[in-house]
């Protein structure tokens, strides 16, 4: 059973305490038992509007766009999502920080305990070959920086042999292998697994699906239907931390936890950059 990943997120959420805002929206019953799990590793402050908490709390009426102005503001170190709108959070980040697209990878944990991160989960994310490579890259990074090597699984819609089928499975399949090609040619340890992703999970720490759809149904699957878990996907293009999470059924905790890290890893960057 591996934890490397969770682990090596929390041993670096806990080298220095980051201030970490959460968006607050919807009720939803796992929010407050989960926040209680990051406290020991981050200053948490809610933004929105929630009831029967001492903890800091900044009220009102539109969480998704005072949660990206405290991050862009400095007044929070990183933020998670929670349980506010993700159209309207996006919108924010994009508008506030005037990046013209944002992508996400999860952190997920198969029902046996496997961490990976999953790429591209937004059903309007990875649509081509150059943006499914540039994520995967965005994600390989967050794992060097944890001290981790980064081994990726590329997906298709079949087998190599299942070439000529449909111009669909042909399409997937092109994909891919141009997936795997680039990421090979930049230094990355990249394997075209084609549709077995049962095989995939086995060696890697990174799969890669063949769209956002595709992927946004894996991680559905898995996580709603499957015992696997999500524990939050960072948001690459954008000068923050931020964490974004599924309203319905997120570990919000390891979330805060990721944030923090993440934070973390910026600052040390930053510094390494001035020297």
């Amino acid at each position: 059973m591996s934890r490397d990943i969770l682990w090596k997120l929390e041993r670096c959420a806990a080298q220095s305490r980051s201030r970490v805002g959460i968006g607050v929206g919807n009720a939803n019953s796992r929010l407050l038992p989960g926040v209680a799990k990051a406290i020991r590793f981050a200053d948490i402050v809610f933004v929105g509007d929630v009831e029967n908490t001492t903890r800091d709390t900044v009220r009102t009426a539109e969480p998704e766009r005072r949660l990206v102005e405290m991050l862009a503001g400095g007044a929070i170190d990183a933020a998670v999502r929670g349980t506010i709108s993700a159209r309207k959070t996006l919108q924010h980040l994009k508008l506030i920080t005037g990046a013209r697209h944002t992508c996400r990878s999860a952190l997920l944990s198969t029902a046996g305990g496997k961490q990976f991160f999953l790429l591209p989960v937004g059903i309007d994310e990875g649509a081509t070959v150059a943006a499914r490579v540039h994520l995967t890259v965005e994600t390989a990074k967050v794992l060097t920086s944890l001290k981790m090597h980064p081994k990726v699984a590329v997906l298709s819609g079949g087998r190599s042999e299942d070439k000529g089928r449909t111009k669909a499975v042909d399409r997937t399949l092109a994909n891919a292998e141009a997936v795997t090609k680039q990421l090979n040619g930049i230094g990355i340890d990249a394997v075209n697994c084609n549709i077995l992703i049962e095989g995939a999970i086995k060696s890697s720490n990174i799969l890669v699906a063949p769209d956002g759809i595709s992927g946004n149904l894996m991680f559905r699957t898995l996580v709603f239907l499957g015992g696997g878990k999500g524990h939050g996907a960072p948001v690459f293009d954008i000068p923050y931390a931020f964490v974004d999470t599924s309203r319905s059924g997120a570990a919000f905790g390891d979330a805060i936890i990721m944030a923090a890290a993440l934070s973390n890893l910026n600052r040390a960057q930053q510094v390494e950059s001035k020297q």
